[in-house]
């Protein structure tokens, strides 16, 4: 497998908003958003692979909703 890499002057690995890396059980993204009123980068967790967990209990989540509620998706569904 031939994987392209981007790296800067100083050698550094560069990214773009597009990217997606996986973690364990979860592919991330990056995004740009203001805390406090200062702009930074977080990782978004934009899929989920494997069981989720929420107290011991397996669930399946969402990975945008519109209420913190529909975080989850009831299994009865």
């Amino acid at each position: 497998m031939n994987t392209l890499k981007k790296f800067n002057s100083m050698n550094k690995q560069i990214i773009s908003d597009t990217d997606k890396i996986f973690a364990t059980g979860v592919f991330l993204q990056p995004v740009k958003c203001t805390i406090n009123e200062k702009e930074q980068w977080r990782w978004i967790a934009v899929g989920f692979e494997d069981d989720s967990f929420l107290d011991g209990e397996i669930v399946n989540p969402n990975e945008y909703a519109e209420s913190i509620k529909d975080l989850i998706i009831d299994a009865e569904t």
